[in-house]
């Protein structure tokens, strides 16, 4: 931020009445460099000013080394728009990240990599990949495999390195769902659940994940509290699946936190959370304007009320004291959100009366404190900020200010008075986004806070026009984008667009976009539903009441220095030291990496006088996939003696709220899922129905295990080693639960050789942890020669490994399950040279606890190492037609018709892109959003007709 700092201190200010607001003079300076074209400084000193500067003189400094660290190192946001909200399981996401500075919105180029994470309903990190940023942009794709992502509602979550200097709070969050319309999930719509007393009623109807009803089925219910089971029964649906419970609980519920569980057999199909009568069916919750509530002065209180699953819920009301008498009535005004204005009497108490739901009482009002009131008048063109205190505190001194985007532009102490302070700011001065008012007392403790939403209105104007009026089935589509800045100008700036069918997906057009993120949401906390209704609908109040109840992200500079760089490029760095982890200096370190099954890369460089090696020239990854053998050698080429240490990233957990387990396992009690659902059920059999399309027919093991890399299609192996047989041997060395667990398990050599082998009666084993072949990383040449060599290799792993490191074994030694681990794992020459007749291979997969394959923390000379590499995003695949009447192999039913995460516009303005229709007679709707240059944001929601051919 830059202002003026050689302005000399006001003189004493008749009456400290916070009157005086001074615009710097001359030419007015540029606030963010952009945004604001003036800056207020506020300096509101009694008689005692002096003593009062140098009374906050710390604060004051702080404030000013958060302003600069502001300027000179600004913190990142960022935003993903990925294009849509709902997936079949095997989809594939696309998305494309904008990296933006916090206090102007501005595109930065201050990092090369963005980290991109999906956590399950268990708040479990079930994908974790990196992507390489260029120009403050990045580009990914993950597909949803089925394995990895189950039916559920699931968190896609983005951060950088330097972002996590200010705590998680900031990085980027969204739901996304995933749905497998053939899976056997249950889902349960619920028209009637009652708990009074000790009687429970119940009246749902169960579907399947393709809504046909679960009719005539036998199912077992529990009534479950914590860990006691309260009622088990048997019960079966009727012809349209409908489940029925009319009974009373023997045992006593005093645990209020029922859940109802239904199960097929022993096998659990749904839970479903429970009221009781005398608990609220809605949470409402009361917060004072500015934190503070005190007796005998009017001022305003948010409220918001949230259903079971924390959605907002519609809300009315009256508020009573101790006699009953009514004393205000409130009316929520959207989401569940509102205010409600009155003046608390000293020792009254106050309740509230919603209808519907049980009372709430309110905050008790405070004889003391002071107050931070802001009035954010719609009709005005200014906000009147107000500072008020009991009389207890009249005298005392405060400091005041006021940051936006997290930048300082007020600042000043206040002597408290009988008469209220009161100051009025310019709204045309502030820029679009959020602003917060903090007031500190005496001890520099922030004691009040408003936060105050400005909308100016000053978006990118985006415009689509197309090539002609009306477009058919496999027509081309020509579009032509404009973008407009201020004062109509032409801007040029990065732009994402989505073409989504909206016969499969409905778009919901107030969700969340760039503009809404980054002016509002990123600086809330929680979750802001249906964020972009503030910027298109003209609803001040709800703004306010969005601003009352959810206030904002606090962050603090972090003490001491930043301990997260930014990251401009993929590195990896360790130390290599002898035995007595003295460092090895000028020693040759060696990567050897393999990227999926095939590609493979060579680096080399040499350790510094301290020991410490670095890589930082990787070729770029086109897969996620990569593990590398780290070598150092000494002086004689050997690599004995040497140990190596690798900094390896420490990732940050998951601390958040994730997806409800309730939402996760019912999830089509969601409108609009179930909606996505029958229209994926009807896109199927439209298929089915012309012949050319058959479900694929799903055989489900027996007990999946978690991770596993079995190559066989839906699992298999000759032999598994479970969790439940690991679990009795904790302390065992892998070797030895192989040894004790395998039949036929042991060393031996082959014909006319010495050479020592594993083998399981006769096959020469293969070890594969998480997916990587051992055999792949041995060097032949890096041993003494010895029979041994390779036995003493393998073993450096097998003896490493703990049994309470491993998931499961399992073990493939006939045709019917090694097949696609010869063709994958080994050479041409073996495959020609082995088999069943002969001698074949049997391989070992090996699932471990953390999924990070063979992974060594210090063996000598060596180290295993499986990075998260930034990854090149694949191109998103869109069909060229010849003409209307070209045949495909299956119909092209797309749900994203179009993908392009990267279209810019030029000097003028414009950028044209075009795509083929498929062959839905479904209307499309074109998502397009972006920024330019200068900090600006626009999104573009615009609808596209098409019709079928002959129509």
């Amino acid at each position: 931020m830059q202002y003026r700092k050689d302005l000399p201190l006001l003189p004493s200010v008749p009456s400290c009445r916070m009157k005086h607001l001074r615009k710097v003079s001359g030419t007015p300076a540029p606030f963010f460099r952009r945004e604001i074209k003036w800056v207020l400084l506020i300096y509101l000193l009694g008689s005692g000013h002096l003593s009062a500067f140098c009374q906050f003189q710390p604060l004051i400094k702080k404030l000013a080394a958060n302003d600069s660290i502001n300027t000179n190192l600004p913190r990142e946001k960022i935003f993903i728009h990925y294009d849509r909200p709902y997936y079949n399981v095997k989809d594939t996401l696309w998305m494309k990240g904008y990296i933006l500075s916090a206090s102007e919105n501005a595109i930065l180029d201050s990092t090369g990599i963005a980290y991109i994470e999906v956590i399950n309903a268990s708040n479990e990190i079930v994908k974790r990949t990196a992507a390489p940023c260029y120009w403050g942009r990045f580009q990914s794709n993950i597909v949803l495999t089925e394995d990895d992502f189950p039916q559920g509602s699931y968190v896609l979550r983005a951060y950088t390195n330097w972002m996590r200097n200010f705590g998680d709070s900031l990085f980027f969050e969204s739901r996304f769902t995933v749905i497998n319309p053939v899976s056997g999930a249950w889902n349960a719509r619920v028209h009637d659940l009652k708990f009074s007393g000790s009687r429970i009623t119940l009246l749902a109807e169960l579907t399947t994940n393709s809504l046909r009803a679960i009719a005539y089925r036998k199912v077992a219910v529990r009534v479950r509290s914590k860990n006691r089971n309260l009622l088990r029964i048997q019960t079966i649906t009727d012809a349209g699946g409908n489940l029925s419970l009319d009974t009373v609980l023997k045992s006593d519920a005093t645990n209020k936190d029922l859940v109802i569980e239904i199960a097929d057999k022993e096998d659990l199909k749904l839970q479903i959370p429970v009221k009781a009568a005398d608990q609220s069916v809605i949470d409402l919750q009361f917060l004072p304007e500015g934190g503070s509530f005190i007796a005998g002065r009017k001022q305003q209180l948010g409220f918001k009320a949230v259903n079971l699953y924390g959605n907002g819920v519609d809300v009315k009301g009256i508020i009573k004291n101790d006699q009953g008498q009514e004393i205000a009535r409130f009316a929520s005004i959207h989401k569940g959100m509102g205010a409600v204005t009155f003046t608390p009497q000293p020792g009254d108490h106050y309740t509230a009366f919603p209808e519907g739901a049980l009372p709430v009482k309110l905050p008790d009002a405070k004889q003391s404190g002071t107050l931070l009131q802001v009035i954010n008048d719609p009709a005005s063109d200014s906000i009147q900020v107000n500072i008020d205190a009991t009389a207890d505190l009249h005298g005392e001194k405060c400091y005041f200010t006021g940051t936006t985007r997290g930048n300082l532009f007020a600042k000043g102490s206040v002597a408290l008075s009988a008469v209220p302070h009161s100051i009025s700011i310019a709204k045309s001065m502030l820029p679009s986004g959020i602003t917060r008012f903090t007031l500190y007392n005496s001890l520099m403790q922030p004691v009040n806070e408003r936060a105050v939403f400005i909308w100016q209105n000053d978006s990118l104007r985006l415009s689509l026009t197309a090539s002609k009026e009306v477009y058919r089935n496999k027509d081309s589509v020509s579009l032509l984008l404009t973008v407009k800045g201020g004062a109509d100008s032409n801007t040029t700036g990065s732009f994402s667009v989505a073409v989504i069918d909206t016969s499969q997906v409905g778009i919901n057009q107030q969700a969340e976009n760039i503009l809404s993120y980054m002016l509002l949401s990123s600086d809330l906390k929680g979750h802001v539903e249906e964020p972009y209704y503030y910027f298109r609908q003209r609803a001040p109040d709800a703004a306010d009441a969005l601003m009352l109840t959810q206030g904002w992200v606090h962050y603090e500079w972090p003490p001491g220095g930043f301990h997260f760089d930014r990251e401009d490029v993929f590195k990896i760095s360790g130390k290599a030291s002898n035995i007595f982890n003295k460092p090895f200096a000028n020693t040759k370190v060696v990567i050897f990496g393999k990227v999926g099954r095939q590609g493979v890369f060579l680096l080399d460089t040499i350790t510094n006088n301290k020991g410490i090696f670095t890589f930082d020239r990787f070729p770029y990854f086109s897969k996620d996939s990569v593990s590398l053998v780290i070598e150092a050698f000494n002086r004689k080429g050997r690599a004995f003696n040497i140990g190596i240490d690798l900094h390896e990233p420490e990732f940050p957990p998951y601390t958040g709220s994730g997806t409800a387990a309730f939402e996760h396992q019912n999830i089509l009690l969601d409108t609009a899922t179930a909606q996505f659902v029958r229209r994926q059920m009807a896109i199927r059999n439209l298929i089915k129905k012309h012949g050319e399309y058959l479900d694929e027919v799903v055989v489900k093991t027996t007990a999946a295990i978690p991770g596993s890399k079995n190559l066989n299609k839906n699992g298999g192996a000759d032999q598994v080693i479970y969790e439940k047989t690991l679990d009795k041997m904790p302390k065992e060395t892998l070797l030895s639960v192989l040894y004790k667990q395998v039949k036929g398990f042991g060393l031996g050599s082959l014909p006319r050789s010495n050479n020592l082998l594993y083998l399981i009666n006769g096959n020469i084993v293969r070890f594969i942890i998480d997916g990587v072949d051992l055999h792949f990383f041995y060097d032949p040449g890096s041993g003494g020669g010895g029979p041994n060599d390779y036995q003493l290799f393998l073993d450096a792993y097998l003896k490493y490994f703990s049994a309470e490191d491993i998931r499961a074994i399992e073990i493939m030694n006939t045709p019917k399950f090694n097949s696609p681990y010869r063709s994958s794992f080994l050479s041409i020459q073996e495959q020609m040279n082995s088999g069943p007749v002969t001698r074949d291979y049997s391989f070992v997969e090996i699932t471990t606890r953390s999924g990070s394959g063979p992974f060594l923390k210090k063996t000598p000379g060596i180290y295993l190492y499986r990075p998260v590499v930034p990854v090149l995003a694949k191109q998103f695949y869109s069909p060229r037609y010849m003409s209307p009447d070209e045949k495909t192999a299956v119909p092209d039913l797309r749900t994203t018709v179009y993908w392009n995460p990267e279209v810019m516009t030029n000097k003028d303005g414009k950028a044209r892109f075009s795509f083929y229709t498929s062959e839905s007679s479904s209307n499309y709707m074109i998502i397009v959003q972006g920024a330019n240059l200068t900090g600006k944001l626009g999104v573009l929601y615009q609808p596209l007709a098409v019709q079928k051919n002959g129509e």
